[in-house]
């Protein structure tokens, strides 16, 4: 789909349902620039998208806004800005009006700066929660990252999922950040061990020979961390470890 969210600026949001009436939504925001499509190959990204939907939820991936042609990088400074909150919640309320189904956003990488960043200037009863895969800590003093954010100001149950060995993304300052969401009702943090070390992915945008981490996309994981996930978002008990 292709929407109107801003004078003059669209988002395309690629939809992936479920065979069944979903049983909720995840509005995924992409890492890296934040693209719908891998920049390498033009192909759509999918961490997650198959496994959500054998879960049985619908998967909105949001793409970089029209106006911005070189994608969400600069610091990340887009990712918290008022256009990205007024683009996302003309987002949210197309999605609420096909599906009337807790939505829960979802960032994997940079994209956490996006979910994080909403989730402290957002008060919207249709957002059952947010969840932050192998998301960056921090990035330092001229970006926008969790460290910058007032995390403490988030209300909605949260979720991190953090492989251990990721070199993409600091283990340690996505632990320390997830500390500071002192007035949200739920924190939880899992911590992934092991894997399919054989399928590495690029974690530096426009530089996929430099950075990669097997880690950082979870690989030979996923099916157990989106298991993980689903259950969370379902209020069932999860372990806070998933590994050997």
């Amino acid at each position: 789909m292709t929407l109107s969210t801003r004078p003059g600026v669209t988002v395309r949001v690629l939809l992936t349902t479920p065979n069944a009436v979903p049983k909720g939504v995840f509005l995924f925001f992409p890492g890296g620039e934040g693209y719908l499509v891998n920049t390498e190959d033009g192909q759509p990204k999918r961490l997650f998208i198959r496994e959500f939907r054998e879960q049985g939820f619908t998967t909105a991936i949001v793409d970089v806004p029209s106006d911005q042609p070189y994608g969400m990088l600069g610091g990340d400074r887009f990712r918290a800005s008022k256009e990205h909150l007024e683009d996302v919640t003309k987002i949210i309320d197309f999605v609420s009006q096909k599906w009337p189904k807790p939505i829960y956003l979802i960032g994997h990488s940079a994209g956490t700066t996006s979910v994080a960043y909403l989730a402290t200037v957002l008060k919207d009863h249709r957002i059952g929660g947010v969840v932050l895969t192998g998301a960056l800590g921090e990035l330092g003093p001229r970006s926008v990252s969790l460290a910058t954010l007032p995390l403490h100001t988030i209300t909605y149950p949260a979720l991190f999922v953090h492989h251990k060995e990721d070199t993409c993304a600091n283990f340690g300052a996505a632990f320390q950040q997830h500390r500071r969401l002192v007035n949200s009702p739920r924190v939880t943090f899992i911590e992934v061990l092991g894997g399919d070390q054989s399928r590495a992915i690029g974690c530096k945008p426009r530089d996929p020979g430099g950075g990669k981490s097997y880690a950082h996309g979870f690989s030979g994981k996923r099916r157990e961390v989106v298991a993980a996930i689903a259950d969370w978002v379902s209020a069932k008990p999860v372990p806070d470890r998933i590994g050997p």
